[in-house]
Formats: structure tokens, C-alpha cells, sequence
């Protein structure tokens, strides 16, 4: 199963992959998205930049996979 960006529409293999774009695009889009569902986008980003291992692309890529049926064509 593929993964979209629920902003942009884009198509990755794996969510964590989409999380990754998510945090490199990080245009207002993106950001709004994140921020839509109930995240603070630069918290995420700080603490993935300054914490051990991949907590906020974890948890971004989860809140990807529940977003994936609001996904329209």
C-alpha cells in the first residue's frame, strides 16, 4: 500500500516517508495540516532535531496512516 501527503497528494511507500516530506517541505500548507490535527509543527520539529531516535516522524507517520481515508482524489 502506498502513502499520500494528505496536503500535496504526493505518493511514498512507506508513512514515514510522508512524515519525513511533511517536516522537509514545511511550507504553510504543511504546516497548517500538522497544526489541523492538534500538533505543533515546530515542537515536532524541534524535538526531532535535538531528541534521540525518530519520535516525531514516529508520531507524525501515525497521524498519516489514520489521515489516509480523508485523502480525496
Amino acid at each position: 500500500m502506498n502513502f499520500r501527503c494528505p496536503v500535496c497528494k504526493k505518493q511514498y511507500v512507506t508513512s514515514l516517508q510522508v512524515a519525513r516530506h511533511i517536516f522537509g517541505t514545511g511550507d504553510k500548507p504543511h504546516r497548517g495540516w500538522v497544526e489541523s490535527k492538534g500538533y505543533s509543527f515546530i515542537d515536532l520539529l524541534l524535538e526531532q532535531a535535538t531528541g534521540p531516535g525518530n519520535k516525531s516522524y514516529e508520531i507524525l507517520a501515525k497521524v498519516v496512516e489514520e489521515s489516509q481515508a480523508e485523502i480525496k482524489d
